[in-house]
């Protein structure tokens, strides 16, 4: 966290804006300034300003008593209320403040206070509080309260721990120092963010609550399960066997009458399924019959297919032929173009040619011209430090009178512009001394026409209100009527779903669901005792298999044991060897290097007969001829490589030794994890062979060979058993579902039928609200009206002499924007005020400022003569040099002249064998080109003459059709075989599956027919004995369904009454095991609540911070070693418990233990400095604080103590703080640079200032 700018107005002395911009110069580059100005100046309101707009609170308000001060008239306000530091006879006053947050994001943080019609004797106002995201001014938090929880949050410190580690304020340096426990571990935790201790201690303390409370619950849960007595047991059980058999018995006869009443049925469905198989038959009879047209068109397409290819050849010869002539223009014009190209390929030869020779003679008549640009850059090369240094010269003199040039202009720039706006703003409010009555009270009338603008609005709202209900009043009568109409149809539907309802419940009594789930619990549990002998047969079977593999697979791990071995072994007898090879060839590798390496051959080049040699003193020189040279650098290559072959021998061994070693350390470790495996897995097989045996079903099983065989038969029976019940299960379950679905049906309708009940009675009581809101909104609109016109009554007086007299009729217009222009109109009356105030003040400051600026211009101008002659003698000779130089190839270098050249001769040279190259190109083109029309014409006579071979073979086809096309449709000539053709395969094959669909059809339908007949035949022959008819069957039935439906309730609900009984046995023996471990389980929560936790979450987190505080000490003593090296901070050890309590060891009384409270002032002072620096350095990655602000203090110090304090600060300063500290010593503010002013002007009121 780091503050950028401080600003604000009208609070305590400070009267009118003031501002401290810590991003501009001089604060900008200076880590430490001191904050000074005669006592009661208002240094400290400076450090108020900054707390107000980010907390709404200072230090110095909070220690104050909670006693009332006078305000304006007859008010009073809390002495702790920080409005009261507006100042005394102000209107309005505001603080601002721009900072970087925890999140590196800047914010800028305002807090105002006015008072009530922008007066000095108006009440207070409450203050507000703004955040803006900068520099978008984005705002953060609507209410006061957001916006203080947003700032908080940004800034990562609340108004307590700010104070400590932030704002050390005047009397409160040393409350770090002295605070209690609790309030120092929120600080160290907020500083370390390290929340997360906290949150675990309230997390443990609630879980705790939370286990309490589950065990009292489950308590209770147990006290309200308890079963029924043995004797009321014994009698239902007894009561739900004699409903079973009844049930039984009803269920037995309602079975075979209603088999008897479904043959009935059944016949029915017979006889009109044969009327339908028969009027099936005629009419896919009917549709083949029409169809023949269809089977002759079908047949001679069929017919006309072997044409096909003939017509198709016929049209490729003569596509084939087309293109082939389209292709023999293109290639006459490619001949054309390759006779043209090459033509003038033989031309760019020649001039290729003659370039080539050019470009060699420019390149030696150049060279005496380069020899002279050589020494010309000799030259300018040693002029060009001196000219640099005259140049750097100059430019500085320059600069300094630009410089003070540059201030006059801007001095007598703004002494002009405060004289013109001092005059501007006298005109203005001149001009416009009419706005003054309604500028001066503009809040006041701002109000009053807010609330004229609303009463407008409310008239208007409650006339279109008015007309609204009218027309809801009229619909609500609408409404009623349909919903008495509506309420009458859905009573028939009721009725009708009632009647439905009841047919599908006798349907589903007619089964027994309970014999089905009684056939399902034995073949579950054949099934479970199935699924157990498979799996403990397949878990031996697979344990067998794996002890097998285990076995083989532990001697082939021992036989690669053996070979990893062996080779090792002979790696590591081969190493020395290679590696003493190696290191003999990497030395003659070495001595022969020496020996051709540049510096030798450029020595050996300088050796003769007659000399010495240098470096061995021989007459002889065996290598300084060129052969024994070459035979040198042979000898050279072949050592290298042989150095290179050695490398790679040695280091193929060490992998080899590498990974022979990993291979025999893994297969020594898979050979006892092998052998651990296996002896695992017989114990396994032992004790799977045991579960096997105790199997159920094991004394059943065959042999193992046919075991799976035996398991899978049994499965496959199992599965038809369940399939077979899973079908009964289907039939009553539909059963259920239309039971179901009726009842749904029957509820649905009856909840529409309540509805639309309802709905009716909505209607009539909202068709009464209605009238009466209709009443009551005219008298609404009545009393709307009254209230505007005294609104406007009492603004009228002031606006008519402000604003003219028809201002009314102009506001009515458009309440919004003329308010808004009377509200410019006085904010423009109320700026130019306060800019006639500030101008006339700013115009006679600046008088003597520009005074000053005229003097420097005149000393810097003298400077600049010196310098400039100097210069222009040093350039004068460097610029002839230049002008030589520049007069050879334009000032281009050398290298780069001679490159050009070089680079000239080699492209002409280049582009003359590329004109060679297009030349032989061009001619070969022209010959394939004559040789691909020579053979493109002979393949179009080809194409020509099987064209006409071809056509004649179509039309001996045709005529062949004419005469034995019987029976088919006639094709004349070659285009209406053309059309028979296009017709494609696809709707062939349509249309001849469409007619072997129709003959489908009618085979279908006389087999259905027959099908049909054969079914009623048989149904006939199983007649019912009884010979009773269908209705007379069906009566019989409803009763039966009757009689079972009231057996069926009473048994199901003593079956239900055995259940629950069962269910609160069970369930409270589950309880009691539920409540033991719920027991434990709250016990050990208990145990850890105790340890760590609290309601607030203090205990986990100042256990947590005591190690934090150990940090901050060591930092703290640190500065102390500088401060006052007599002293150390400890912290207070209770026997273990958690402690933030400080303690101070006196070291020069023999390490005697002080209370941090015996201290005098100036070692309270230090102490506090040195926790105050170290808390400065103990900043989490969250807040990191980097400004510091100190209020006083510094007064209790020697001499010598405050220089080492002022140490302390600079080295603070260093690592990148920005501290702050007001003080009245005069030797600490004249050690400080960077001074931020407080200046009394006179009448209470002081002026801030930063030099």
């Amino acid at each position: 966290m780091r503050i950028l700018r401080i600003s604000g107005k009208n609070l305590a002395s400070l009267a009118g804006e003031f501002q401290v911009d810590f991003e501009s110069e001089p604060l900008a580059s200076s880590g430490l300034f001191a904050i000074s100005g005669p006592t009661g100046a208002g240094k400290s309101t400076l450090l108020d300003a900054l707390c107000l707009a980010l907390y709404d609170a200072t230090p110095r308000l909070l220690k104050r008593a909670g006693s009332q001060l006078p305000d304006v008239g007859g008010d009073t306000v809390s002495a702790l209320d920080p409005r009261t530091l507006l100042r005394r006879g102000a209107a309005e006053a505001w603080s601002e403040v721009d900072f970087a947050g925890n999140d590196d994001i800047r914010y800028r943080a305002r807090w105002s206070v006015r008072r009530s019609y922008g007066k000095p004797g108006g009440a207070l106002q409450p203050s507000k509080m703004t955040l803006h995201r900068l520099p978008e001014l984005a705002p953060l938090g609507g209410t006061k309260t957001e916006v203080a929880a947003e700032i908080v949050q940004r800034i990562g410190l609340s108004f307590e721990q700010f104070t400590r580690a932030v704002l050390l304020a005047q009397n409160e340096f040393s409350a770090f120092l002295k605070t209690d426990e609790n309030e120092r571990g929120e600080l160290l935790e907020t500083l370390t963010g390290t929340t997360v201790y906290s949150e675990i201690s309230r997390r443990a303390f609630e879980r705790y609550r939370a286990e309490q409370e589950r065990t009292r619950l489950l308590a209770s849960q147990l006290a309200n399960q308890a079963p029924m007595p043995p004797e009321e047991r014994e009698q239902l059980d007894a009561d739900r066997v004699n409903a079973d058999l009844a049930l039984q018995a009803l269920e037995t006869r309602r079975a075979a009458m209603e088999s008897e009443l479904r043959w009935h049925q059944d016949s029915a469905k017979l006889e009109r399924s044969e009327a339908q198989a028969g009027e099936a038959l005629a009419v896919a009879q009917a549709a083949q019959h029409e169809a023949a047209g269809r089977r002759q068109r079908l047949a001679t397409l069929d017919a006309v297919q072997p044409a096909r290819p003939l017509a198709t050849e016929v049209v490729r010869l003569q596509d084939e032929r087309n293109l082939a002539v389209e292709s023999l223009g293109k290639l006459e014009s490619t001949l054309t173009t390759a006779l043209d190209a090459r033509r003038r390929a033989v031309l760019d030869v020649d001039a290729a040619l003659a370039a080539v020779d050019a470009a060699d003679g420019a390149l030696r008549s150049a060279a005496p011209q380069l020899d002279q640009a050589k020494a010309l850059d000799a030259a300018l090369l040693a002029l060009g430090p001196s000219h640099a240094q005259a140049s750097i010269a100059l430019e500085a003199a320059r600069n300094e009178a630009r410089q003070a040039r540059a201030v006059h202009q801007v001095k007598a720039s703004e002494h002009d512009t405060a004289k013109a706006q001092r005059d501007r703003a006298t005109a203005w409010l001149s001009a416009n001394a009419r706005l003054e009555p309604m500028a001066g009270q503009w809040p006041r009338w701002d109000k009053l026409l807010a609330q004229a603008a609303q009463l407008v609005a409310s008239d208007a709202a409650a006339a279109s209100a008015l007309a609204a209900a009218s027309r809801q009043a009229q619909e609500a009568a609408q409404h009623e009527q349909a919903a008495l109409l509506a309420l009458a149809d859905a009573t028939g539907r009721l009725d009708t779903l009632d009647a439905a309802r009841r047919d599908a419940m006798a349907a589903l009594e007619s089964s027994d669901p309970q014999a089905l789930d009684t056939e399902r619990q034995a073949l579950d549990a054949r099934r479970d005792l199935l699924a157990a002998a498979d799996k403990a047969w397949t878990a031996l079977v697979t344990t067998r298999q794996e002890h097998a593999d285990t076995a083989g697979e532990l001697d082939r791990v021992d036989t690669a044991r053996a070979a990893a071995s062996r080779l090792l072994d002979e790696a590591r007898v081969a190493a020395p060897a290679l590696a003493g090879a190696m290191r003999q060839a990497e030395k003659s590798l070495a001595a022969a290097e020496l020996a051709c390496a540049a510096s030798v051959e450029e020595l050996r080049a300088t050796l003769s007969d007659e000399t010495p040699c240098p470096v061995c003193g021989s007459h002889q020189h065996p290598y300084r001829d060129d052969g024994r040279e070459d035979l040198l650098r042979s000898m050279l290559a072949n050592l290298r490589g042989e150095v290179a072959d050695c490398r790679a021998r040695v280091r193929d061994n060490e992998a080899v030794q590498a990974s022979q070693a990993a291979t025999l350390a893994a297969a020594s470790e898979r050979l006892a994890a092998l052998e651990r495996e296996r002896t695992s897995l017989r114990k396994l097989v032992d004790e799977l062979e045991a579960e096997w045996s105790a199997q159920a079903l094991a004394a059943d099983a065959p042999d193992d060979a046919l075991r799976a065989a035996w398991f899978a038969e049994a499965r496959d029976s199992l599965r038809a058993a369940v399939a077979a019940l899973d079908a009964r299960a289907t039939i009553l379950r539909r059963a259920a579902q239309a039971r179901d679905a009726a009842q749904a049906a029957y509820d649905k309708a009856q909840l529409e039928h309540a509805r639309l009940r309802q709905a009716a009675d909505s209607a009539r009581e909202t068709g009464g609200r209605l009238q009466a809101e209709l009443r009551a909104m005219s008298v609404q609109q009545q009393a709307i009206a009254t209230q505007l016109a005294a609104v406007l009554a009492e603004l009228d007086p002031v606006l008519c002499e402000s604003c003219g007299d028809g201002w009314q009729d102009a506001w009515r217009r458009s309440p919004a924007a003329w308010r808004d222009g009377r509200a410019q109109e006085a904010v423009q009356w109320q700026e130019h005020s306060a800019l006639h105030t500030r101008s006339a003040a700013a115009a006679a400051t600046l008088d003597a400022e520009v005074a000053g600026a005229q003097d420097r211009i005149a000393q810097a101008d003298r400077h600049g003569a010196q310098v400039a002659a100097e210069f222009n003698r040093t350039d004068t000779e460097l610029k002839d040099k230049r002008a030589q130089r520049g007069a050879l190839w334009e000032g281009r270098a050398i290298a780069e002249v001679e490159q050009a050249l070089q680079a000239s001769l080699a492209s002409a040279r280049n582009h003359f064998a590329a004109r060679q190259a297009v030349a032989a190109e061009t001619a070969q083109r022209e010959a394939s080109a004559r040789a691909a029309l020579a053979q493109l014409a002979e393949h179009i006579a080809g194409l020509e003459g099987a064209g006409a071979r071809a056509a004649a073979a179509l039309a001996d086809w045709l005529e062949e059709y004419r005469h034995g096309g019987a029976g088919l449709d006639p094709v004349e000539d070659t285009a209406e075989l053309g059309r028979l053709l296009a017709v494609g395969s696809t709707w062939l094959a349509q249309e001849r599956a469409a007619l072997g669909a129709l003959d489908a059809q009618v085979a279908g339908a006389t087999a259905v027919l027959a099908e049909r007949r054969a079914q009623r035949s048989l149904h006939r022959e199983g007649t019912p004995e009884s010979g009773l008819g269908a209705d007379t069957v069906a009566a019989a039935v409803e009763v039966l369904t009757a009689q079972r439906r009231s057996a069926h309730d009473l048994a199901t609900e003593l079956r239900m009454r055995a259940g629950q009984d069962d269910t609160r046995r069970v369930q409270a023996q589950a309880v009691l095991a539920e409540v033991e471990r719920q027991q434990a389980q709250e016990q050990r929560w208990g145990k850890l609540s105790e340890l760590i936790g609290s309601s607030d979450g203090k205990k986990f987190r100042n256990y947590a911070q005591q190690f934090t505080l150990d940090v901050l000490l060591g930092y703290a003593n640190a500065h102390l070693g500088q401060l006052a090296r007599r002293y150390r901070l400890e912290r207070v050890t209770h026997n273990g418990a958690p402690s933030l309590a400080l303690m101070v060891r006196d070291q020069d009384m023999g390490g005697e233990v002080r209370s941090v409270n015996s201290l005098s002032g100036g070692e309270s002072f230090l102490v506090s400095l040195a926790l105050a620096l170290g808390l400065a350095s103990l900043s989490s990655n969250r807040v990191r604080v980097e400004s510091l602000f100190i209020d006083e203090g510094f007064g209790s110090l020697d001499t010598e103590t405050l220089g080492v304090a002022m140490d302390a600060l600079d080295a603070l300063q260093s690592m990148g703080r920005k501290v702050g500290v007001i003080s009245h010593v005069q030797e600490m503010t004249e050690r400080i640079a960077t001074k931020v002013l407080v200046r009394p002007a006179g009448g209470g009121s002081s002026a801030v200032v930063v030099e």
